[in-house]
This record gives C-alpha cells, structure tokens and sequence, in this order.
C-alpha cells in the first residue's frame, strides 16, 4: 500500500478538522478552521497524508514574516500536526507523519521560499521532532507562563496615568510605527506591525479579542498594544509590544486587564512572555509569578538556510507571547 501525500486540495477541510477534533478532543468548528488558514499561503502550506479517501497524518503551515538577527525572511509555523496511526490502529500508517514533515520541509518551505520552520509541540512530540524531523537548529525552549489571580494586581500607578489607552481595528497604522520603535529590542521575534497583527487577530468566528493601543495622554504617539482574549474563566493576554522607554504604559496595560478580568468574570490573567526580561520583571512586580508552562509546550525550529543566526535562537532571546501559538 502506498499512502498519497500532498498539499491541500479543496474540501480536504472537512477530513481533517474532524481528524483534529478527534486528536486533541476539540470540538472546533469548520468555521474556525476557515479563519486559521485564510491566511494567504496557509492552505497551500498545509499537507497531508491519504489512504484512499481516509486521512492518515497531517501537518499545516502558517506563513509569517519573522525578523532573525535583524533580517527579515519568511516563516512557516507548523500546526495541527498530528497521526492517525495509533488512534485508528493502523500500523501501516506509522511512517505517514514522517513523510508528512518531510514534505512540508523539502518541498513546500523551498517552494515558499521561506527558509524558517517553528512551531511548538507536547513533551511527547519533543523527540521525534528534533531526532527524526531535524527541528534542531535551536535548543526546544519552553516559554514561560506568568499568571494573576483576578484581583491582586494592587491600585492604578501615578505612571499609567500619564497615558491613556483606546481600542483598535483591524486597520490601525499606528501599530507601524510602533513596530518599528520596538523591533531593535529583539533579536528575533514574528513581525507585528500592522498587517501581521491584523493577519493574526481580525475576523476570528468566535474568540472575544480586545485590542488597546497605549499612547501619552498628551501625544498620538503609540508606545504599547496589547491583546486580550477572555474565555475559559481566564484573561489572557494574547500579545503586547512595549517601548520599554514609558514604563507607564505597561502599568496601564496590566491595570487594564485587571479591570477586563473582572468586567467578565475571569478569576485568572495569564500571559507567555519571553525574550523581554524587563518587561517580565515589571509584571512581577505587579503580581504576575510563574516559570515555564507546566504544560511541559516547547517551541522547536529548524532553519533551512544554515546562514541564519542560530544565536538569534538562543534561549530567552526570540521574543514570544500567546499570539505565537495558534490555539489563542
């Protein structure tokens, strides 16, 4: 028997959302998986394993422009990576998601020219990605989690009152402008100006994002966004850039999700945040705490143009919030 692997193909949506559903004991929705790979070049990223008409393993890819070392290049985020080998008691698929994985590398990352591959994957994934897929170009990282119980986050500072904070759409210039102020701070880190934030958060069929932009009270000058999303009983803070020269602003930040936690009924804020040590230790201060995710969730990467700079990747130094991960 030999299995056909390819890219996506119109109405494959179906097979494989349900194949998600049953994996990861989800019940998204096929609405939901239109709006995760709408994004453009996302689906002809996406490939797949098939024995005939069933589904034998699969791997998506999400495309993302990402800065490394100062240059920018094109990435691709492996998704919903997953076999049906052991779950339909199928041993002549073990070898599928292997072929997978190695054609989303060999054939479709070349064809989109993107040379960077990462994604984050579970604590029994960890080894066949780095062993057998060759995602080691970077040590698999584990990315902390901070956490506040709704509540503790103490009164507003005499700081964050010297800005002020409005919501904004799915077009907002402004982010542009603050992107390029903050960039410098990272060493590598997916790009968040304006279109990337609006490829990442506009037009979700369900989740409840809120989006702030942080300016002076006295000035149109944008110096921190952020992004919440409030279900499950928890606030979490989906993204944030920060100009680490208005300390302010992140207390107005973190004093704004205290007040959205409790406005729907949240008992919990919770945040990634790695690669920004002073935006860490602020927040601790402000009674986040936490380590790495007990989820035991790593982020691995595999370059495919040996001229990127690996030290870009070194731990706590590629710059990553919820928004990197696709399930937030």
């Amino acid at each position: 028997m030999t299995l056909a692997v390819r890219p996506y193909s119109e109405g494959d949506e179906f097979a494989i959302n349900d194949a998600f559903n049953r994996i990861f004991g989800c019940s998204r929705s096929i609405e939901e998986w239109v709006w995760k790979f709408s994004i453009d070049g996302a689906r002809e990223a996406t490939v797949a394993a098939w024995d005939g008409e069933k589904l034998a393993a699969h791997n998506g890819g999400i495309p993302a422009a990402f800065i490394v070392g100062g240059r920018r290049v094109l990435s691709l985020q492996g998704v919903d990576t997953f076999s049906l080998a052991a779950l339909d008691k199928r041993r002549d698929w073990k070898g599928a998601w292997l072929d997978v994985m190695d054609f989303f590398a060999e054939v479709i990352a070349p064809q989109a020219q993107a040379p960077l591959l990462y994604g984050f994957t579970g604590p029994n994934s960890i080894g066949h990605m780095v062993n057998r897929c060759r995602w080691d170009a970077a040590e698999p990282r584990r990315i902390p989690l901070l956490t506040r119980t709704v509540g503790t986050g103490g009164k507003k500072s005499l700081a964050s009152r010297l800005y002020i904070a409005r919501p904004f759409g799915d077009h907002e210039p402004a982010l542009d402008l603050l992107w390029h102020r903050v960039q410098p701070r990272y060493s590598a880190a997916v790009v968040r100006d304006a279109d990337g934030l609006r490829r990442r958060f506009a037009g979700h069929p369900l989740a409840p994002y809120h989006r702030w932009l942080v300016t002076p009270r006295f000035s149109q000058d944008p110096v921190a966004s952020v992004v919440f999303r409030t279900d499950g009983g928890q606030c979490r803070w989906a993204d944030l850039l920060w100009d680490n020269k208005h300390p302010g602003a992140l207390d107005l930040v973190h004093h704004l999700s205290g007040r959205l936690a409790q406005q729907t009924g949240c008992g919990q804020e919770a945040m990634w945040l790695d690669g920004d040590p002073e935006a860490e230790e602020r927040l601790r201060g402000a009674g986040f705490e936490g380590g790495p995710d007990p989820s035991g969730v790593v982020r691995v990467t595999r370059f495919l143009d040996p001229t990127l700079s690996a030290e870009a990747f070194a731990p706590g130094r590629v710059y990553t919030t919820m928004a990197d991960a696709d399930l937030v």
